[in-house]
C-alpha cells in the first residue's frame, strides 16, 4: 500500500506542478491553432491568464511569507534529547557518482543549519531522516550522502544516525519513531524547510514524538505592495504551496491516525 501511495502521489504532482500545467495549456494552444479549432480564442486567453496570475510574485510571496512565519518565533530548548535532520537538501547521488562530491540543492540551509545545531548541542544524538523521494534512484541513497557531508563538514559521523528508509514525510515520522526510543527522555528539535514545517510538525506530533520546530531555509520574502512579476519565481513559491496544502489535504485524509 505504502509503495502505491509513493507511486501515485509522484504522477499527481507530475501533472499538478505549476509550470507542468501552464506548459500543457500552451501545448494545447499549438494545437488548436494548428488544426485551426474554435478553441483557439479561449486558449490564448486562458495561457495569457494563467500566465499574469502564475507570475503575480506578490500573491504568492504573501502567502509563502504567512506559511514560512507560523513557527519561527517557537524558541529553542536550553537542553534537547536530540536532534532530527529531514532529507531534502542534497542533489541526486548520480552526480556524487560522476564527479565525486556531495551537490547540496535549493535547501542546502537543511545542512548547514543542522551543523550550526551540532556545534550548539555538542553531546546529542543526531538523526538523519530520508533515503531518496525519487523513482530512478542512484546507488548512493541521501542518508549516504549525508553521512558523507557530515563527515567532511565536521570531521566526525559518531554522533550520526541514519534513517535510511524513508520516501516521504510521513515516513520520516514513522522511522525516525524507532530510533528516538534509546535516547533519554526530552525534546527533539526537528529541522526542515520553513514552508515543510507546519505539515512535518503535524505528522510527526500525531505520532506523539516531542519535537520542537527549528525552520530553516527560508523562500519568502517581507510582503509589500509593490507589484512584481516574475513567472519564474512565482511558479517557485506557488509549487511550494500547492506542494504543502496538497499534501496535508491528504494526509489528513488518508494517513492520520483515527
Amino acid at each position: 500500500m505504502a509503495d502505491i501511495y509513493f507511486i501515485a502521489s509522484k504522477v499527481a504532482w507530475f501533472f499538478l506542478e505549476p509550470l507542468h500545467l501552464f506548459a500543457g495549456l500552451v501545448c494545447l494552444l499549438v494545437l488548436a491553432v494548428w488544426f485551426k479549432s474554435t478553441w483557439t480564442r479561449g486558449l490564448s486567453v486562458l495561457v495569457i491568464a494563467s500566465m499574469l496570475v502564475i507570475g503575480a510574485l506578490p500573491v504568492w510571496n504573501s502567502m509563502l511569507y504567512s506559511l514560512e512565519r507560523q513557527h519561527v518565533s517557537d524558541p529553542a530548548p536550553k537542553k534537547v534529547a536530540g536532534i532530527i535532520i529531514l532529507g531534502g537538501a542534497l542533489s541526486s547521488g548520480f552526480i556524487t557518482e560522476a564527479h565525486g562530491q556531495v551537490a547540496l540543492n535549493s535547501a542546502a540551509e537543511r545542512m548547514t543549519t543542522a551543523v550550526q545545531l551540532m556545534r550548539t548541542y555538542p553531546d546529542v544524538p543526531v538523526i538523519f531522516s530520508g533515503f531518496s523521494g525519487s523513482f530512478v534512484r542512484a546507488s548512493l541513497s541521501e542518508s549516504d550522502l549525508a553521512l558523507r557531508f557530515f563527515e567532511e563538514v565536521t570531521g566526525t559521523t559518531e554522533r550520526i544516525i541514519l534513517e535510511n528508509q524513508s520516501r516521504n514525510t510521513r515516513e520520516n515520522a514513522l522511522y525516525s519513531k524507532e530510533l528516538m526510543g534509546f535516547a533519554g527522555q526530552g525534546q527533539w528539535l526537528l529541522v526542515t524547510s520553513a514552508f515543510h514545517m507546519p505539515r512535518a510538525l503535524e505528522i510527526f506530533r500525531d505520532q506523539d514524538l516531542p519535537v520542537v520546530p527549528y525552520p530553516t531555509d527560508f523562500r519568502s520574502r517581507i510582503p509589500s505592495d509593490e507589484f512584481r512579476w516574475d513567472l519564474d519565481d512565482g511558479a517557485g513559491q506557488l509549487s511550494l504551496l500547492m506542494h504543502e496544502w496538497i499534501g496535508l489535504m491528504v494526509y489528513r485524509t488518508m494517513q492520520a491516525p483515527h
